[in-house]
């Protein structure tokens, strides 16, 4: 299988010091990739440089083969990122997962349907007139993922969605996340200090040091 991602002798820096090296790193199609390390390893700003909201002080991010440089919009739309903090708008929850399809002129009645399908999916139909600012870190956090895979994305990139949610409401999240990423087959970058999640969704795990 072709990767979808990848990096070549990825370099990183802060204020000229190297926070993360990858000499070599692939994300197959239609894998699960889930990377896990503890906390100071450069996983978040593996993520940021995969995303491409941020650019590697040396070396190449290849998206189907071909080197993302230049404008990164392109490639961008063609992602989707959900974060630790979900980041949500000050409106309804259904209007939140139709904000991306809305950024890219997607039709009303096109946006109605997707997310309500999504809103489904992820157990929320019942909160789509519910403000967002009412909601629990669970309910939030399937929002969130709902806004990002409505948008059908050909890579979904997780940067460890649910490390502040308690014990009970992340089992339930990544039970439904498992089901999801099993049906869909989106090439997905789990990334998470947990190894049991890592384990559980990764149909391979990276280990950053």
């Amino acid at each position: 299988m072709e990767p979808k991602l990848a990096l070549r002798d990825v370099t990183a820096e802060r204020a000229g010091r190297v926070v993360l090296e990858i000499p070599h790193l692939e994300v197959i199609t239609g894998e699960v990739l889930a990377v896990v390390g503890p906390n100071g390893a450069g996983k978040s700003t593996l993520v940021q440089l995969m995303a491409l909201l941020e650019r590697p002080a040396r070396g190449q991010v290849l998206f189907d083969g071909r080197p993302a440089s230049g404008n990164a919009l392109p490639y961008r739309r063609r992602m989707a990122v959900v974060f630790q903090e979900p980041l949500l708008l000050d409106t309804t929850v259904e209007r939140n997962v139709r904000s991306g399809l809305a950024l890219r002129g997607v039709p009303a009645q096109e946006q109605r349907r997707r997310s309500a399908e999504w809103l489904e999916r992820f157990g929320i139909a019942h909160l789509a007139g519910r403000s967002a600012r009412t909601l629990s870190g669970g309910e939030a956090q399937r929002t969130s993922l709902a806004r990002a895979l409505v948008l059908e994305p050909e890579l979904l990139l997780l940067d460890e969605p649910f490390s502040s949610l308690d014990q009970p409401t992340r089992a339930a999240l990544i039970d439904d996340l498992d089901r999801v990423l099993m049906t869909s087959r989106i090439t997905t970058v789990f990334v998470t200090h947990d190894r049991s999640e890592a384990l559980r969704l990764g149909d391979r795990v990276a280990v950053l040091m």
